[in-house]
């Protein structure tokens, strides 16, 4: 690091004593937070970048600076060089350790001149950085220029800087604490942070709509984010600190590469949006001027230095961001209706980049306003030209959708004439729309459970009516049964004759549910019918659940929707079940493990081998569906019939027996329990042997489990 010798001890101690008649020196302490100490700094402009250091600092020089009136520091748009000088006293009984920031990144070279003793004379040690250098010379790693100043008791140090800029020459000079630093550097990373998110967000959320709809407006509107996003990354520094540091070249440049890919895509995006093209001939053409000015700005940066490109591109920007606006009015004016948002957006966007560029020009001050007004305003904008563009999209998805009312309509009368045929439930599950979009062998495998319900002596029943008389029956029957089942979550995949085969895809317990509806309905229903004089009618209800295939099956000319699984099977063979063991509802296994808090009452009826199945298979009645006084009968004689059910099963049959003769005392028409009286028979007696059981069933000759 290059070191300078420069004046004597004595020399020093004048020096410094002179220079405090010109300019207050600045009192350093640890207790402070943060000051701007902008109007303690000396300055001399160098305009044409010749004095050194060694020139500066002699005694010739000194009455040459002059003393800063403002906070903040702006030479506006120069090439200048300027040297700053500072002066600090410490006049505490303590070391004091502070943080020196030129609060702005974009500075093409800075050098700092610290004061070092050493063997009593008063060298300089330079430091030397700025966007002309790779980022890795900075001392300390920061997106801002910051240096370490400190000073024993009652210790002064005179500081020197020399700074040079292809643009705006800005210098926010904020005097820190250590803790106050840190607390307000965090703060500022998490505000951009959020920023580049947002922009990052909106970048990727238009893309992805891009893709989807393939409008060149979101196209252009992509470009505009990303120039955008990359300003503010040349802006703030973090840039030049994480993604090019190594090439000084960009972070000169860039800012002129990114404002005309910024400008081109915004200006394009509202010709394109706005339809200036329709709306303005005069317009439409400035417009292609504006867009060939910023491309050959664009491209200026190969052949022109940093100092041209960047005052260019400042004075190409103002029109670039005005006509925007302007085509904006004239849109709305012509009864645009996207106009709106459009204008709303690019109203906070103009107003927050016209202060950001007069800064620069030196118009304005460095305040809050200037100095983050961008980031608010870009912001607010993206987000409220993504609204702009959801409603021009809106706009043309309504004018397609009158276009083609008739073609819908006519598609709906199809649909709904079909979903009388197909239910929508099953298109549904099959990921289709429309029955249109179905195809011959779509399938798709799912856990569902189906219920099965058929009506007792249907064949007895139907020989009394009438063929007419048989299809009223029917019809009245289903058409009550099937909004039941439509209320529980199912739907119903066929009707056979008198039967019903129902699918359940959320949860075997709206089968369960379902069926128990059924049959208590099946009271009020047959009330009804006694009114008219009809017979009574019974039914039995069978539910299992599984994995099924549910598809299409038939030929290209006539299709048919299916369901094909041995689920489906087991389902029918426990509905037939219910004749054997009086049950109404009977169920596998598979229903019983999802009960829980007693949400209905049940009972184990058997294991049993059906047709089909080589394992037995347990299955269970469900009592909620029975008349309150059987329902009653079975629930208090529960307890002796399970114990000789269990008892049965593990060949106790005369303890079984005895359990089993309670409670049909109690419950004669219980006629599981005859069944099982008729076995613990037939074991006594092996020669009879009860064809109606043995048709349908034989016992599991291992344990079976019991509630």
């Amino acid at each position: 690091m290059k070191k300078l010798q420069l004046l004597s001890t004595n020399a020093f101690i004048f020096f410094s004593f002179f220079t405090t008649l010109v300019s207050q020196p600045i009192q350093t302490n640890n207790r402070q937070g943060s000051s701007f100490v902008g109007k303690h700094v000396q300055y001399l402009e160098d305009p044409e970048s010749k004095l050194d250091f060694a020139r500066i600092s002699s005694d010739e020089m000194k009455t040459s600076f002059l003393k800063s009136e403002s906070a903040t520091i702006n030479f506006g748009q120069t090439n200048y060089s300027y040297w700053l000088k500072m002066d600090f006293k410490n006049e505490t009984d303590e070391k004091t350790r502070q943080i020196l920031e030129i609060d702005y990144s974009n500075i093409d070279e800075v050098e700092f001149y610290l004061p070092i003793r050493k063997n009593f004379e008063i060298i300089y040690e330079v430091q030397k950085t700025g966007m002309k250098f790779p980022f890795s010379t900075r001392k300390w790693i920061h997106r801002n220029f910051i240096y370490l100043i400190e000073l024993l008791p009652g210790e002064d140090k005179t500081i020197f800087f020399r700074t040079r800029t292809s643009g705006g020459l800005i210098l926010p000079l904020v005097l820190w604490n250590d803790i106050s630093f840190m607390l307000h550097d965090s703060n500022v990373q998490q505000g951009l942070g959020f920023y580049y998110g947002l922009m990052v967000v909106m970048l990727l959320y238009n893309l992805f709509i891009y893709l989807s709809v393939r409008d060149i407006s979101y196209f252009y509107y992509i470009g505009y984010i990303f120039g955008l996003l990359g300003i503010q990354l040349v802006l703030t520094g973090h840039g030049f600190q994480y993604i090019w540091s190594e090439f000084p070249w960009m972070q000169r440049n860039f800012y002129v590469v990114f404002s005309g890919i910024c400008l081109v895509s915004s200006l394009l995006f509202a010709r394109s949006f706005l339809n200036i093209r329709e709306h303005s001939v005069l317009l439409n053409r400035i417009i292609l001027v504006l867009v060939l000015l910023n491309i050959l700005v664009f491209f200026s940066v190969y052949f022109l230095p940093p100092e041209s490109t960047v005052k260019i591109a400042l004075i190409v920007t103002v029109p670039s961001a005005i006509i925007p606006f302007f085509a904006g009015i004239v849109s709305f004016i012509k009864n645009y209706k996207p106009a709106r948002y459009y204008l709303l957006a690019f109203s906070a966007l103009i107003l927050s980049g016209l202060l950001a560029v007069s800064k620069f020009l030196n118009i304005l001050g460095s305040n809050f306003f200037t100095d983050y007004g961008l980031y608010i305003g870009s912001g607010m904008e993206v987000v409220l030209l993504s609204l702009a563009l959801a409603s021009r999209i809106n706009i043309i998805k309504k004018e397609k959708e009158e276009a083609q009312a008739k073609t819908l309509e006519m598609q709906k009368i199809l649909t709904e004439s079909y979903a009388r045929f197909v239910p929508r439930d099953f298109l549904a599950n099959l990921g289709k729309e429309s029955i249109l979009d179905v195809r011959l062998g779509d399938q798709i495998q799912k856990d569902m459970a189906v219920l099965f319900s058929d009506i007792r002596s249907f064949t007895t029943l139907s020989e009394k009516m009438s063929p007419a008389e048989n299809f009223n029956f029917i019809n009245s029957y289903l058409g009550r049964m099937s909004p039941i089942i439509q209320k529980h979550n199912g739907f119903i995949d066929k009707f056979i004759g008198d039967a019903i085969m129902a699918l359940f895809d959320k949860q075997v317990l709206d089968a369960v549910a379902a069926g128990v509806e059924m049959q208590l309905y099946l009271k009020e229903y047959n009330a009804f019918r006694a009114k008219r004089t009809y017979d009574p009618i019974q039914i039995g209800i069978g539910i299992h659940a599984g994995s099924l295939m549910l598809g299409t099956i038939g030929a290209e000319e006539r299709l048919e929707g299916t369901v094909i699984s041995d689920t489906v099977n087991l389902a029918s063979r426990i509905e037939n079940l219910t004749k054997v063991y009086g049950a109404r509802i009977a169920v596998s296994e598979s229903a019983i493990v999802e009960i829980t808090n007693n949400q209905f009452s049940f009972r184990f009826l058997d294991r049993v081998k059906v047709k089909g199945k080589q394992k037995p298979v347990s299955i269970y009645e469900i009592l909620d569906g029975d008349e309150e006084p059987e329902r009653e009968l079975k629930n208090r004689t529960k307890s002796d019939y399970e114990s000789g059910v269990k008892s049965f099963h593990t060949r106790q049959f005369s303890e079984s027996k005895s359990y089993f003769d309670k409670v049909i005392k109690a419950n004669p028409n219980d006629k599981s329990t005859q069944l099982y009286l008729k076995r613990l028979y037939t074991v006594a007696n092996p020669v009879t042997i009860s064809k109606e059981t043995d048709s349908f069933f034989q016992p599991d000759e291992t344990t079976a489990p019991t509630e």
